[in-house]
């Protein structure tokens, strides 16, 4: 369910209505390259901060036991950033960015300890289908909310909005909601083990926490695999993102409009749905590695496919292969990882 909660944040915020109101409103007069530039350079930042904290915070978290709690915490902050998204004026960029930076870091840092309770709810054998079932239903709650987000700003005076833009407005708030409301699921319904280590004060935590990342780090040279693994996700997965988070800025920067980037989202989710679980039955069948080779090839081609398009067909069927490999990706990496640590 948290997956349900998050992922329109990924959907609504990230591909789509961020990028296209942050060109349009937010940095309005700007040449549309340095829009382009300045949310590359926002996407980076958010992503490095994140690299930089992760691993000290992971090594607390799993100490302490406090994996729910950190998720908590960044989940709601998160949300909060982007109901603030709802309050920047036109023009006003450098706040856009903060909030949505800030949002975004909150994003990804609740995920590393989202993905950590995978071992906690499923045993080894149904993890490839748990955490494929968990993306399945990212996909269809983040279409779903994306659904009605779309129809508030073609149809504004439907919903009693004066405009699109304060549809896109009110879109963000509905992100909030929506991640904030359901996160209770998690919060109510896992549970984790009781600590079992002593309490400390803060800074024996911290430093027991960076002698435990450190001696992690002298294990991954010996768990060949995992590091091996570690490697080449962080080659493939941070493509499957930027090319998630821009996208649709992409589009725009070579002509195509508005209304036909968000029906090519939409079919992305509603593509992605089936897809993940599919992938997740294929990797009973085929091994979870095979099939993450598989979404990686489909991935590859549709990405240099894209550098070609011209025509808005071109859009729709790109936006069709992506949802087919996309969350096989996403969903037996998380699970595949966890077969090669202690």
């Amino acid at each position: 369910m948290y997956d349900w909660a998050n992922s329109t944040f990924a959907t609504t915020v990230m591909a789509g209505f961020f990028p296209l109101f942050f060109k349009q409103y937010w940095s309005i007069g700007t040449d549309v390259n340095t829009s382009t530039a300045l949310l590359g350079f926002g996407n980076s930042t958010a992503s490095l901060l994140v690299a930089l904290c992760a691993p000290i915070l992971g090594v607390l978290a799993d100490r302490g036991k406090i994996r729910k709690t950190f998720l908590t915490c960044l989940a709601y902050s998160g949300s909060l950033a982007t109901a603030l998204l709802w309050a920047v004026p036109k023009g006003e960029w450098g706040w856009a960015i903060i909030c949505y930076g800030v949002g975004m870091i909150c994003f990804a840092g609740a995920n590393i300890f989202y993905d950590a309770l995978l071992v906690v709810v499923a045993p080894a054998p149904d993890r490839d289908r748990v955490s494929s079932l968990g993306y399945a239903m990212g996909y269809l709650g983040g279409g779903l909310l994306f659904v009605l987000n779309v129809l508030m700003v073609q149809q504004p005076q439907w919903f009693g909005l004066e405009n699109s833009g304060q549809a896109v407005q009110y879109s963000f708030l509905s992100v909030a909601l929506w991640w904030a409301g359901f996160t209770i699921f998690l919060m109510v319904w896992v549970h984790e083990d009781k600590n079992v280590l002593p309490p400390v004060n803060a800074f024996d935590f911290l430093k027991q926490g960076g002698l435990q990342l450190k001696n992690t780090v002298m294990r991954i040279f010996r768990l060949k695999s995992a590091g091996l693994f570690l490697l080449s996700f962080w080659c493939y997965m941070d493509g499957v993102d930027t090319i998630i988070r821009m996208a649709v800025d992409y589009g725009l920067s070579i002509g195509f409009t508005g209304k036909d980037l968000m029906l090519a989202l939409l079919v992305v989710q509603f593509v992605g749905f089936p897809s993940a679980l599919v992938f997740g039955k294929l990797s009973y069948r085929w091994g979870p590695c095979n099939c993450i080779f598989i979404a990686i090839a489909g991935y590859a081609v549709a990405t240099l496919w894209g550098t070609f398009m011209k025509h808005r067909m071109d859009f729709y069927i790109l936006a069709v292969v992506i949802g087919l490999f996309q969350g096989g990706i996403q969903a037996l990496s998380r699970s595949y990882f966890t077969r090669f640590i202690p």
